[in-house]
């Protein structure tokens, strides 16, 4: 999937996005690409398993991790035919800068 690092790269370019990754999450969960040395370079199979997963109480009431990084859903339509999209924030220990993150999946790769 070499061809979605330039896709990543992009999405950095102007700093606006300050981290990403292209998750496959069928099969066998990967990391297809992702901003080398950010927190998604580190996301496992375990946590995309949890992120797609049917069981959605879970991920409303204790949030997930994504890269290690723990995070709080704000919305989730991620398995809403049509949307495909989740919000989330990072948590932050002892008052560090917190951040926003939207997961989106979608069937073509």
């Amino acid at each position: 999937m070499s061809g979605w690092a330039s896709y990543v790269e992009t999405l950095l370019a102007d700093g606006t996005c300050q981290d990403a990754a292209i998750v496959g999450y069928r099969d066998t969960p990967a990391v297809w690409a992702a901003a080398p040395g950010k927190t998604f370079a580190n996301i496992t199979p375990a946590e995309v398993a949890a992120l797609v997963s049917p069981e959605r109480e879970v991920l409303l009431v204790q949030g997930l991790t994504l890269g290690g990084q723990r995070c709080s859903v704000i919305r989730d339509s991620l398995l809403v035919e049509g949307e495909h999209s989740m919000d989330l924030r990072t948590k932050s220990p002892a008052g560090a800068p917190t951040f926003n993150i939207t997961a989106t999946i979608t069937n073509k790769s």
